[in-house]
């Protein structure tokens, strides 16, 4: 695995409230605005859960785990599932609290949650797990507990793919990391080797591990190494060079399912 760093916050937070505190700034940043139904059905993690998730039906219970604005409860909900909500953001999930009374939505952190014991069919969590200095097992072993025997796991995670891999070899510093004095840590990147081993060491059977978001990659690998400005240029670019492109080199995520053994 891969560590990647941010530029340091408040040292006096403790790693819940610093969390807590990143996830309503990035929310804000958006003016908490959710994306529409029909754009999050054509992203990849969509695919996934269409594939591997259980039939929907009354009582067929789903956990989003750090669910953000709750795009993905309203669209699951929608397609008739029981959505549960959970995400780090306080005056977020207040919101989404308010503005949708009928549904289930619980500050909490993902490592020790309230729920019961194999209570949910389907878990799904994007871009979560990886945010915890001590590891991932902690959200895995959670995910277990809170999972019904034979239950459905799907997590997307940063992926250390092979571009970043040659550039720690040379020991170029990328990504624009800061320095060493100024920096605090932020994710983990996984290997798909090292996602397939979290699963299996934490009780799960791997289903289907793939890497996405190439185009995000390429968007990123183009600002870091040759200075293009984030914008419809560079979206532009990396739509058009993506189908060339290859994922182990350049895609951002990996996504990954599993069941609970």
């Amino acid at each position: 695995m891969r560590a990647d760093y941010s530029i340091k916050s408040d040292p006096r937070l403790n790693e819940q409230d610093r969390l807590d505190n990143h996830w309503t700034e990035n929310w804000n940043k958006i003016d908490n605005q959710r994306s529409s139904q029909w754009r999050i059905k054509l992203r990849p993690e969509y695919k996934i859960v269409r594939k591997y998730a259980p039939q929907p039906g009354a009582g067929v219970r789903v956990l989003d785990g750090g669910c953000g604005l709750g795009e993905w409860c309203i669209l699951l909900k929608d397609l008739g599932y029981e959505p549960y909500g959970l995400d780090l953001s306080t005056p977020t999930v207040q919101a989404l609290r308010e503005e949708f009374p009928d549904m289930y939505f619980v500050r909490e952190d993902i490592r020790k949650t309230s729920f019961e014991d194999n209570f949910f069919d389907l878990y799904i969590s994007w871009g979560t797990f990886e945010h915890f200095e001590n590891g991932l097992q902690d959200c895995f072993k959670e995910a277990h507990r809170v999972l019904k025997p034979n239950g459905t796991l799907i997590i997307s995670v940063p992926f250390y793919n092979s571009r970043l891999k040659t550039l720690d070899a040379e020991n170029v510093i990328s990504d624009n990391e800061p320095p060493q004095a100024e920096k605090e840590f932020y994710q983990w990147r996984l290997e798909r080797g090292e996602l397939r081993d979290e699963f299996e060491v934490n009780g799960f059977s791997t289903q289907h591990i793939e890497p996405i978001y190439t185009r995000e990659g390429l968007n990123r690998h183009m600002h870091h190494k040759y200075g293009v400005p984030y914008g419809r240029l560079s979206r532009l670019t990396a739509l058009a060079l993506s189908p060339l492109a290859s994922p182990e080199k350049h895609a951002h995520m990996l996504i990954g399912v599993a069941t609970k053994r």
